[in-house]
């Protein structure tokens, strides 16, 4: 069992569900490798702007958001950065992080040989060397229902309103890996329909969340030992 808070809904309520409540994820970085060369001869190096102006535009149109469909993809760019913070220098390396992301762990796969092909693609253009890596990999989260069964009838106990308003979410979390191996799920718990969004600078978590999150798990521990 897990649980994460969750802005935008109503503080100390539940959202909970069977079946995929998060979606899979994946931090892609790209490194482009050209030729430095003295900024009053820019045609003597070999720069990866050209390429870096294109990811940029194209790369994100891979996926696009949408519905929360067996389809969705989406792609956001994270970072970027091109040459060195010096005025006599024409850049000759580049590198972009993004994340990669969809519903299901099977259409991950589809959209990261997209973005590679893409990407590999635009590096032969552009005369550039390519690597790609890849950090923060996120499988899908799966509630299972023998799971959710437990929590919800903690929650019925402890007097905590619960529904499945708002899941699955677009956001992606490790716990994804702990139903790889056993029967788990997580539930969500309002941080308040004003709150400030995740890492948001303005974000602050609840304290008074602890409290309530600490009945849920030990509610339901209790249910199990009988």
């Amino acid at each position: 069992m897990s649980l994460h808070n969750l802005p935008g809904l109503a503080l100390g309520e539940v959202a909970i569900a069977e079946g995929l409540v998060n979606c899979a994820s994946r931090g892609m970085q790209i490194a482009l490798f050209g030729r430095t060369a003295h900024a009053s001869n820019p045609e003597f190096g070999v720069s990866p702007q050209g390429a870096m102006v294109r990811l940029l535009n194209e790369i994100p149109a891979l996926g696009q958001g949408g519905e929360l469909t067996s389809e969705f993809s989406m792609v956001t760019i994270t970072h970027a950065r091109l040459g060195e913070p010096a005025f006599g220098i024409s850049p000759g390396h580049a590198e972009l992080w993004l994340t990669l992301r969809t519903l299901t762990d099977a259409k991950m796969e589809s959209i990261r040989l997209q973005a590679e092909n893409l990407v590999r693609r635009v590096a032969e253009d552009e005369r550039l060397k390519v690597e790609i890596a890849y950090r923060d990999v996120f499988a899908h989260c799966m509630n299972a229902p023998k799971a959710v069964i437990h929590l919800k009838k903690a929650l019925d106990a402890e007097g905590i309103t619960h529904s499945a308003r708002g899941l699955p979410l677009r956001g992606s979390e490790d716990f994804g890996l702990f139903n790889q191996q056993a029967k788990s799920a997580m539930f969500f718990l309002g941080a308040g329909v004003d709150h400030a969004g995740l890492h948001a600078p303005d974000y602050d978590f609840p304290d008074e969340l602890i409290e309530v999150g600490s009945r849920v798990f030990i509610r339901a521990l209790r249910n199990l030992l009988g």
